[in-house]
């Protein structure tokens, strides 16, 4: 396994420039689903695990790109009890921060099955499950690099990361 930040901590590897660097709570949780979502896609093809991997990695989406606009400089809150949408983030990030996500059609889907799940309470197979996966890992890995300087590699267990790298 590779080294990984001590997410519970709120800090981040030794050696990432500047030293330590401590991670914003929504930060925090998105890296905590995401791994979370991903021991659910390896441990095993059941739905009941293909439910929980889509759900929450979707949900690890959604908190990646509000913290984009979080850091931005922009609220993530629509008012005092309710925060944007992932619709809203996406708007926030395009029209206001200048930030494109070509993987937008991709993580539309994901959504969208996330929603299947959560409304409709369908049962996915495997294999959209790992198509739905492999696409948002990919994405999720450019854009922490990318728009956040973080190297998702220091936060999520190599094993996970590595199943996606040969597809």
């Amino acid at each position: 396994m590779a080294k990984r930040g001590r997410t519970g901590s709120g800090r981040s590897p030794a050696g990432v420039a500047g030293g330590p660097r401590r991670l914003s709570p929504l930060l925090r949780s998105a890296l905590e689903v995401l791994e979370h979502g991903l021991w659910h896609f390896f441990r095993s093809d059941t739905t009941t695990d293909m439910k929980f991997a889509l759900l929450h990695v979707d949900q690890a989406v959604e908190l990646l790109l509000k913290e984009r606009v979080r850091a931005g400089g922009k609220s993530i809150y629509k008012n005092p009890k309710e925060t944007i949408t992932i619709w809203g983030a996406y708007d926030i990030l395009e029209k206001d921060l200048n930030c494109r996500i070509p993987e937008r059609p991709d993580l539309e889907l994901l959504h969208e099955e996330r929603n299947n799940i959560q409304h409709r309470y369908a049962n996915p197979s495997a294999d959209d499950a790992a198509f739905h996966l492999e696409r948002a890992v990919h994405l999720i890995e450019r854009f922490v690099k990318e728009e956040l300087g973080l190297e998702l590699a220091d936060y999520i267990p190599s094993a996970f990361l590595d199943e996606f790298h040969g597809r």
